[in-house]
């Protein structure tokens, strides 16, 4: 009977084996295809995680399509994309022909997971340590993953946690109701919460020094080989609580995940910074008008850099084989990359965000550090804006044409370097292959610490937009303490210097003691948060802004006052070169809620474009500010060169586009029948015959 079973569910995964060949994902030798679940070793443990990780390969290019072609960050060629790819851009599916609708392969992480779950035994023991622990752990989080993916991307789907291994269990399933993306939410926190903490619950660790070889690719006819920490192929648990967290609407919780993941709280990992002198686009030498800008930045997604990166930027990645013949390929290159002909990319960066970068304000310090210097804009420069589109987008010309300083093909997918460069040139093209995904990164943790920051900000924590806004403006090096009381929430205390006691951000013993009336006010802030970045490693944090934009912490034109804020929405005017807030406009409290929200929303744009998350966003920051035009006018305004925001009279946008975005479940993708794909008993015996 235990051999049947397992023939069930090498069948029901659609033919990708739970315990398949993984010669892309590890160099072991995996081919056994059946055993007694009873006697279980670690290895078979491994084998059996591998076979799972080789199916998340199989839905990891889809995740990025889903969420970056229907967003704003793309546009579409109508000459060179295929039918499915315009579908998904112009947010119009046909079920019965696009083949990116198809969730089974979804199904089949989850099915796979729920298996190895029920199977695993995490009581074994040698020495005192539970051996499949770091394997049950990761795999739960890899089904928690899946099915947060699948609730974004569709809004309500099945929800089963038991293994399928009969065509009456598959059929119960799909006979039960689908879960909502909020009742799905609820059950992955209450299943990963008790694992939270990294140092108790530790990723699998494999191979010498915790590292397996990953993949490998020739270059320039010799063969490079990457290595990678095992537990970078599954994402950590703490980031995953913290995004459930803000789709709950869990504000203080989700602030405090991403705190905990970035300060490594309760573990002996290094505190996470995300930048200092690497991995920005900038200008460099005299005035700042010297174009060496790229290579920093695009060194992040350089497969030459990989080992590098890896162990200081990356937290999870979906690494790939170079070839069919080693193993799955990922095709995300033959969209948004290819090699070859002029002009063949079938979506490439959209007007949208290379207005988006241009309309950026770059500050230039030779020494940021010098007070008295004075900060050159770059009003006046070839480019005026935010580097890192510019750096990570390229032309591709034909012989007879002359490269432009700014293209839109985009250069996110695993470039190597050209002679020592890694410039994207006239005749640069990039490798053949995607050889890894980037699924989450340091920066992204900071920038959903700023979401959830800017959540409590809404919920009534003060100070905490205030210090969203120093994430992205001047980074984050003391103590932060955002405050909430219903008692003193709208009142209107003074410190010793006559401010507002909610402008009070960074408080210490000194500060404290010298205001007496802040420790009346704090003892009465049962409620409050205190945020801790005293550690060494921080001391070098920058705003993320800072990554593609200069120097932000001294750049007067992004800032959360009411100039800036009045110049964001169109409310001021220039004379005699001096700009002033137009007469009779008041710039409000939710007028400042509503632009650091904003400068969120477009910081993850800049930093993250195109890497798998953009979509998601946008639906969960229109949920949370209860305004559709968040996403709606976005997505409608991405094929326009705006020169001012969404929130102008003056934004241009496809009107029936917008129409169309208004209506929510637009937002998802229709679900096709029979997602849990009942078993056939007579392929099954079928299966079980022909390997004996």
């Amino acid at each position: 009977m235990k051999k049947r079973l397992i023939y069930i569910m090498a069948f029901l995964i659609g033919g990708t084996s739970l315990f398949c060949s993984c010669d892309d994902m590890l160099n072991v030798d995996s081919n056994r295809v059946e055993y007694e679940f009873d006697d279980w070793t670690l290895n078979d443990s491994v084998y059996s995680v591998l076979g799972i990780l080789k199916a998340v390969q199989g839905v990891a290019d889809r995740q990025i399509l889903f969420n970056e072609l229907r967003a704003d960050l793309v546009t579409v060629s109508e000459a060179s994309a295929v039918v499915d790819i315009q579908e998904l851009c112009n947010l119009t599916y046909n079920l019965n022909s696009n083949k990116y609708l198809d969730v089974k392969d979804y199904y089949s992480v989850i099915n796979n997971c729920n298996i190895y779950l029920a199977r695993v035994d995490t009581t074994l023991e040698k020495n005192g340590v539970r051996l499949m622990l770091p394997e049950f752990v990761a795999v739960k989080s890899i089904r928690a993953w899946t099915y947060l993916q699948l609730a974004i991307n569709y809004g309500a789907v099945p929800y089963f946690t038991e293994p399928i291994l009969t065509h009456s269990a598959a059929e119960a399933v799909m006979m039960k109701p689908m879960l909502t993306r909020d009742q799905i939410v609820n059950e992955l926190i209450a299943e990963l919460l008790p694992f939270e903490n990294p140092a108790a619950y530790r990723m699998p660790s494999w191979g010498k020094d915790d590292k397996v070889l990953k993949f490998g690719y020739l270059k320039n006819g010799t063969r490079v080989e990457k290595m990678i920490d095992t537990k970078q192929l599954f994402v950590p648990v703490r980031m995953l609580l913290g995004e459930l967290y803000l789709w709950k609407g869990d504000y203080k919780n989700a602030a405090n995940s991403f705190y905990s993941q970035i300060a490594g709280a309760g573990t002996n990992e290094t505190a996470k910074k995300y930048a200092d002198t690497g991995n920005k686009a900038r200008w460099t030498g005299e005035g700042g008008r010297v174009a060496n800008f790229k290579n920093d930045f695009l060194k992040l997604f350089s497969v030459d850099n990989f080992d590098e990166n890896s162990k200081e930027n990356y937290f999870t990645i979906i690494p790939f084989a170079n070839t069919d013949l080693e193993g799955t390929t990922s095709n995300l290159a033959s969209v948004f990359a290819p090699q070859g002909e002029v002009g063949t990319a079938q979506v490439t960066a959209s007007p949208g965000i290379l207005s988006l970068a241009a309309n950026q304000v770059y500050c230039y310090l030779k020494d940021p550090e010098d007070m008295k210097e004075k900060p050159e804009y770059s009003h006046h420069y070839e480019y005026s804006g935010d580097l890192r589109v510019l750096a990570t987008t390229y032309s591709q010309h034909g012989e007879d044409e002359f490269s432009t300083l700014y293209s839109n093909i985009i250069g996110k997918f695993n470039f190597e370097e050209k002679d020592g460069s890694l410039g994207l040139e006239q005749d640069y093209k990039p490798i053949v292959r995607t050889l890894f995904l980037i699924l989450q990164r340091k920066e992204l943790a900071y920038l959903r610490f700023a979401e959830a920051l800017v959540g409590l900000e809404r919920d009534g924590y003060k100070g905490a937009m205030e210090l969203a806004m120093t994430v992205l403006k001047e980074g984050v090096k003391t103590n932060y303490r955002v405050l909430k009381n219903p008692e003193y929430a709208d009142s209107a205390m003074l410190d010793a210097n006559g401010d507002t006691i909610f402008s009070y951000l960074i408080q210490n013993k000194d500060t404290i003691a010298r205001n007496p009336r802040m420790v009346k006010y704090l003892a009465a802030c049962d409620d409050s948060l205190k945020f801790n970045f005293t550690a060494e490693a921080f001391n070098k944090n920058e705003g993320i802004h800072s990554r593609g934009s200069g120097c932000s912490e001294r750049n007067a034109y992004y800032a959360l006052n009411d100039t800036c804020i009045a110049r964001y929405l169109g409310h001021t005017e220039v004379e005699n070169k001096v700009e002033y807030i137009k007469e009779g406009v008041t710039i409000t409290y939710q007028d400042s809620l509503n632009y650091i929200a904003d400068l969120v929303i477009d910081e993850l744009a800049l930093e993250l474009a195109w890497e798998g998350t953009r979509f998601g966003d946008l639906i969960r920051f229109a949920k949370a500010m209860g305004d559709n035009d968040v996403l709606a006018k976005r997505v409608a305004g991405r094929a326009h060169n705006n020169d001012v925001t969404y929130r102008n009279v003056k934004f241009e946008m496809d009107d029936a586009l917008w129409t169309k975005l208004q209506d929510e479940s637009n937002w998802y993708l229709p679900l096709p029948e029979g997602v849990v794909e009942p078993v056939d008993p007579e392929d099954v015996e079928k299966g079980e015959s022909s390997n004996e």
